[in-house]
């Protein structure tokens, strides 16, 4: 397995942290950002399997099964690629309403790598509503070449 690379989320990164990784409102990470300046709280970043990872892909159920996910995908794979990054990674629910995704990202290449895992955190929506989010997942792993993307032609 590949080492992983854990380190503090700085304010430096924030812009691109955010842009590959959806916050749950506008301040989430920010806000963590301040608690650890402060001492209050740790922010830490981790490369899971050593490869950038997909979070938090969805696509409303009257657009599903026409190509939006595997656009989606292939584009975050050329990002992937063109940021230099060889894999990319992603977990994915294992219980029955996740088998429609799991079989897609297989037929898009991606391959089980760990788990099954517990993801949990408790996040908050912008008006301080808790958003409690948890689910057992396993990771899924994806070389990328210059062939092509999520079943693409670059």
């Amino acid at each position: 397995m590949d080492p992983v690379e854990v380190r503090r989320l700085t304010p430096a990164d924030l812009v691109a942290f955010q842009a590959g990784m959806p916050a749950w409102n506008a301040t989430e990470y920010t806000k963590r950002i301040g608690f650890q300046e402060r001492g209050l709280a740790v922010q830490l970043v981790a490369w899971r399997e050593g490869c950038p990872e997909i979070r938090d892909l969805g696509v409303a159920p009257a657009w599903r099964r026409r190509g939006t996910a595997t656009a989606l995908v292939a584009a975050a794979e050329r990002e992937t690629r063109s940021a230099g990054f060889p894999r990319l990674g992603l977990g994915v629910g294992i219980d029955d309403d996740y088998a429609a995704a799991r079989s897609l990202y297989e037929r898009l290449g991606y391959v089980f790598a760990h788990g099954p895992f517990v993801e949990a955190a408790r996040l908050e929506a912008d008006d301080g509503t808790p958003l409690p989010v948890a689910g057992v997942c396993i990771y899924l792993v994806k070389g990328l070449t210059d062939e092509g993307s999520a079943g693409h032609p670059s």
